[in-house]
């Protein structure tokens, strides 16, 4: 069974791995989100993620830390259908959502956002 957490070993922080993923990374575009992984060999968490929000299209620090924290919760939620693929491959993977609106979407929209956003990019693994 897998835990519903959020621990600090799944957050991608690494600034080398983010520019990697940035530079060598797959990506696409699933509404609102862009999304960009890549598959991670030394890591041992099977899935690390890393939010952002960037400043040009929410200027205000404390709606983008509002947004951060619906979309981390979501994720948190969501999380096992993307997980459970990984761990089936015996894969691991970087991952990063880049949220693209302007306006602040309410907790429910993001949740299903996130999951058919987690849905589609499990098809393309």
């Amino acid at each position: 069974m897998l835990s519903n957490c959020f621990p600090k070993n799944d957050r991608l922080c690494g600034s080398l791995e983010i520019k990697s993923l940035f530079l060598k990374g797959d990506k696409m575009y699933e509404y609102p989100f862009q999304v960009l992984w890549k598959e991670n060999y030394n890591s041992q968490s099977p899935l690390k993620i890393a939010i952002s929000i960037p400043k040009k299209k929410v200027s205000n620090a404390s709606k983008r830390n509002h947004i951060k924290r619906l979309i981390r919760e979501a994720y948190r939620k969501k999380k096992f259908v993307l997980v459970e693929k990984l761990l089936k491959k015996n894969k691991s993977m970087n991952l990063m959502l880049v949220y693209t609106l302007p306006s602040i979407l309410s907790s429910t929209e993001i949740e299903d956002k996130i999951s058919v956003t987690l849905q589609r990019l499990v098809e393309e693994i």
